[in-house]
């Protein structure tokens, strides 16, 4: 009959714990706050909207130079949330920093102009990107990638719609579906 309580294999778990949760914590933190500001703005470009309804005529004019800062800046980050979820399963690419503004300036031109875009997908995408660049900032091993994206992807995904447990439980299910 096997050992109930393996008193290595437990401690050797809790100190995994403890590690990915130094990982997690700060990312949580970044990609949270990030997501308070990109809320707000986006409360402050859906006012204006409704405040000035002429704005919605130059819902084109907005597509079009959304599409061109994409073209301009970084072809890559077009894959959007499909990116993110390659590099939490078969890590070894990039997630690009510039993708957290240039869908967050996406959203809100969107918005500005009267178009349809949900918080949610750019929340998960600017909670990964900047997952990947703190990862990149303080030079972490590859191996530790694919957590910091996934608190990146809670956190966002949580933050947006102020359900920390959600967004947790929607970060496992990427890990498991995708």
């Amino acid at each position: 009959m096997g050992r109930v309580f393996n008193t290595r294999g437990h401690c050797e778990a809790a100190i995994q714990m403890i590690r990915r949760t130094q990982l997690a914590a700060p990312v949580g933190f970044i990609a949270g706050s990030a997501s308070a500001l990109f809320l707000w703005a986006l409360d402050a470009a859906t006012r204006l909207r409704w405040e000035h309804p002429w704005l919605l005529f130059f819902l084109p004019a907005g597509g079009l130079l959304i599409w061109l800062l994409y073209r301009q800046f970084d072809k890559s980050v077009e894959a959007g949330n499909n990116l993110i979820l390659d590099q939490i399963h078969t890590p070894g690419g990039d997630v690009p920093v510039r993708m957290a503004p240039l869908v967050i300036i996406g959203t809100l031109l969107t918005h500005l102009f009267g178009g349809a875009a949900g918080r949610e997908g750019t929340a998960v995408q600017m909670g990964g990107s900047l997952a990947n660049a703190f990862g990149r900032l303080f030079r972490l091993k590859p191996e530790n990638l694919p957590t910091l994206l996934v608190a990146g992807v809670a956190a966002g995904f949580g933050s947006v719609f102020g359900t920390p447990l959600t967004g947790a439980i929607f970060a496992m299910e990427v890990l498991n579906r995708f």
